[in-house]
């Protein structure tokens, strides 16, 4: 696995990160959402101090993050419970 080294910007502070090649549009990604939470929290007019900043983004971040693994657990189990259910009555129905 190849580690690519890739400049970034965050609260115009700039970072050299390794990633793998593989995931490197991935972290992309990321940075640009962090800088879009950031900008977000920094224009509702709230004067904080940076590592504020930074610690209610990433705080907003792992918020979404849980709230659409707990979504898709639910819609997991659904789909599982539906199967079971129709598993039973395949079942059932071989049965008579």
């Amino acid at each position: 696995m190849n580690i690519e080294q890739i400049n970034v910007s965050i609260l115009n502070r700039r970072f050299t990160i390794g990633t793998p090649e593989a995931e490197r549009g991935t972290l992309l990604q990321a940075v640009e959402l962090l800088n879009q939470k950031i900008m977000a929290i920094q224009g509702a007019g709230r004067n904080m101090e940076t590592d504020k900043v930074v610690i209610m983004a990433a705080l907003n971040l792992t918020h979404d993050l849980l709230k659409q693994i707990n979504e898709n657990k639910a819609l997991a189990e659904t789909q599982i419970g539906g199967k079971i259910d129709a598993l039973i009555e395949l079942c059932n129905g071989a049965l008579k």
